[in-house]
């Protein structure tokens, strides 16, 4: 019997192996098992590795000695390859070798359904149990492939798919230094989130680039996430899944509004998980951060040789989001000594292509404008281009970019790659786009990156907590009436409305009394969600109407939520000034719970105009979320409002967050809805409530 050993955690023995095992190598050229060995070779020569062949019938391939079993090797193994149908044997004497890691090519498991996904659990608990780390199954050699030693910062790759990392990987023709690729496979062991820790401590990754189809485990994810996050280093991927086809129907208007790719961007963003849409913009963005710095500001500059270019590109700019502040008096004049009057210098800069006829001119004008205090990042958009000017514009650009203190970008636009000035922009390195529409979206995402980073800081997540006194309450499951569910939120600092549960006319009275002049009265019960939409709300009830509403109410309610879901007739204080906002969260299945803030009735109801975030949440995080939604404007005084208490709203969406938090796994989904943001320094009140339980 094997004794049992602890697995390897150090990756760098699986990417810089000493020995390498393939069983079932082949000599046979026409299977894809051959090419694959030969890569397995080229890279064990290149790397001073030992490569063994495992094949009954073979004693060598192409040099490389073949033996009939993997226990007949000679020596240690660090890596074994696994190329045989019996995939599971292979991994039993993997074990019995005492290899460290262990690369299962074959495929069949997890990805055609559920005798494949067996299989693979199988396969988890061999690797487990015999201390071997395993690399698949389902995936590739290309963890060996060869990449140029570049100088500068380098992406390392992480896919799911061996394919769709096939591109970026041959960014090395463009001069995009890669260190390493990881191409995971169906992640039975090692995942995407063990090669991001991994990659974020090498010297020379400045960027994890990633195509990636789902996530294995969320704190997993987080804990790398944030390791990435602490060492500035982006992880910029495409991540597949966006439709909704799988959001589950929820009880409260949150749970609705909180589908597994909304909360997977929210979960993103907080974490500085830069999502791009398709592999060109993943080469083109990870690229970006391997060969820029962060700028020192967000001021961009456009310096064209033709006015409808920088036009062009001044449009798109607005679109994404770029800002183009107007250059310095100073430096407008500058740039006006070789410009002429009808040209613009004021940004976008238009040399109209005449200051190629007097050399270094370029050059000077491209450093007045990097001199400028208020330019962070020059873009030089190049179009179809003479010949005659491509090597001068090139060539500054290039020289530009390796000796300013600023970021350079250009965009070549043209489809002409076989002439002089794209070779020169090649060898020189300069980050590249290839449409002016990529540019933006790409330096938006960039210094949304830089942003993030600036403000980042680590959420420690609350202990679960439940309120003494509400263990009964919450035991259960479904919703809970609007009076327990206040009960429970108010436990976490959300201010309600004064409110009375009245079983009785007398009560009734008796509360709309102390309550006010005019009152708002509520059906309530568990059998009872959405008051409103059935007509079980009355606002503004005169004290001369408080025991004929609630003869209706009471009626209405039983008829409504029955014996078992009606509980009486709440009197609430009513509260008319401020602005209305839903706030709420809901437990999603690979996230946990997902916060929601938006403005309330049409902005929520038709245009989900939300802002999520998933929980435990920052200050940064609540203020952002106020600000995301396009109706913040209102809350900020639009059109003679006055301003609301944004402070008080951010210190709601943060208790929000706790309770969300001390309470996973016994609430599913929980709502406020209306929520009255109050003017400044008067706080918010909450109007409704509804807390659903946790099933099963």
């Amino acid at each position: 019997m094997t004794e049992a050993r602890e697995p390897e955690t150090d990756l760098r023995l699986f990417f810089h192996p000493r020995t390498i095992a393939v069983i079932g190598a082949t000599d046979d050229k026409r299977k894809p098992g051959y090419a694959l060995l030969m890569k397995v070779k080229a890279r064990a020569e290149r790397d001073g590795a030992t490569v063994y062949g495992v094949n009954p019938r073979l004693n060598d391939i192409d040099g490389i000695p073949c033996f009939p079993a993997l226990g007949d090797v000679p020596g240690e193994i660090d890596v074994a390859v696994i190329m045989i149908g019996d995939a599971e044997q292979g991994l039993r004497d993997v074990v019995a070798k005492g290899a460290r890691f262990a690369i299962i090519f074959t495929a069949g498991f997890r990805e055609i359904g559920e005798e494949g996904a067996k299989r693979e659990e199988e396969l988890a608990r061999i690797a487990r149990d015999g201390g071997v780390r395993l690399f698949g199954p389902n995936t590739n050699v290309n963890a060996f492939e060869m990449f140029p030693d570049t100088d500068g910062k380098k992406l390392a790759l992480v896919t799911q798919s061996g394919h769709q990392g096939r591109p970026i990987a041959q960014g090395v023709e463009l001069g995009i230094g890669v260190k390493y690729w990881a191409p995971t496979g169906n992640e039975a062991d090692l995942e995407f989130a063990d090669f991001v820790e991994y990659f974020v401590d090498i010297d020379d990754v400045a960027v994890v680039a990633a195509y990636i189809e789902g996530f294995k485990s969320i704190p997993r994810l987080r804990v790398a996430a944030e390791k990435a996050a602490r060492a500035g280093k982006p992880i910029v991927l495409v991540k597949i899944g966006r439709t909704e086809a799988g959001q589950r129907m929820a009880m409260a208007h949150t749970g609705h509004l909180t589908g597994s790719d909304a909360a997977t961007n929210a979960f993103f963003r907080q974490y500085g998980i830069v999502r791009v849409d398709d592999l060109d913009e993943l080469l083109e963005t990870a690229a970006l951060f391997t060969r820029i710095p962060k700028p020192p500001n967000e001021g961009v500059c456009i310096y064209a040789i033709s006015g409808g270019t920088g036009a062009h590109m001044a449009d798109l700019c607005a679109w994404g989001g770029l800002e183009l502040p107007t250059l310095s008096e100073e430096t407008q004049q500058k740039l006006r000594d070789a410009i002429p009057d009808y040209l613009t210098v004021s940004n976008p800069v238009d040399n109209g292509a005449q200051v190629m006829r007097k050399p270094g001119q370029n050059r000077g004008l491209i450093d007045i404008i990097l001199e400028d205090p208020i330019v962070g990042i020059l873009v030089c958009p190049i179009t179809g281009i003479l010949p005659s000017m491509s090597k001068v514009i090139a060539g500054d650009i290039v020289d530009a970019y390796k000796t300013a203190k600023k970021p350079v970008v250009v965009i070549w636009g043209s489809p002409v790659t076989d002439e002089e000035g794209y070779r020169i922009l090649i060898e020189g390195g300069v980050p590249m786009f290839r449409s002016f529409r990529s540019a933006v979206v790409g330096l938006r995402r960039y210094l949304d990156y830089w942003r993030f980073a600036d403000r980042f800081e680590e959420r420690p997540t609350p202990a679960p907590r439940l309120p003494s006194g509400f263990e009964t309450m919450l035991s259960g499951s479904g919703p809970l009436s609007e009076y327990d569910s206040a009960s429970i939120a108010a436990q976490f600092g959300v201010p309600f409305a004064m409110t009375a549960l009245c079983e009785t006319e007398e009560q009734a009275v008796q509360a709309a009394t102390k309550l006010g002049e005019t009152v708002v009265m509520k059906a309530c019960g568990s059998g009872i969600l959405h008051k409103t939409d059935v007509g079980l709300v009355r606002v503004g009830v005169a004290p001369g109407d408080v025991v004929s509403t609630f003869r209706a109410l009471d009626e209405a309610g039983r008829a409504h939520g029955g014996d078992a879901g009606y509980d009486g007739v709440l009197v609430q204080e009513f509260a008319s000034e401020g602005e209305e906002v839903i706030l709420g969260f809901s437990d999603d299945p690979q996230f946990g719970p997902v916060v929601l803030f938006g403005l309330g009735g049409v902005f929520v109801e038709v245009l989900k105009d939300v802002a999520l975030r998933v929980a435990p949440l920052t200050r940064a995080d609540a203020e952002e979320m106020i600000r995301e939604v396009k109706g913040f404007p209102l809350l900020d005084g639009a059109r003679g409002r006055p301003k609301a208490d944004i402070g008080a709203l951010a210190d709601l969406i943060l208790n929000v967050s706790r309770m969300a938090c001390e309470l996973r796994g016994r609430v599913a989904e929980f709502d406020l809805n209306p929520v009255r943001v109050r003017p400044e320094g008067q706080g918010v009140v909450a109007l409704d409530a509804l807390v659903v339980r946790s099933r099963g």
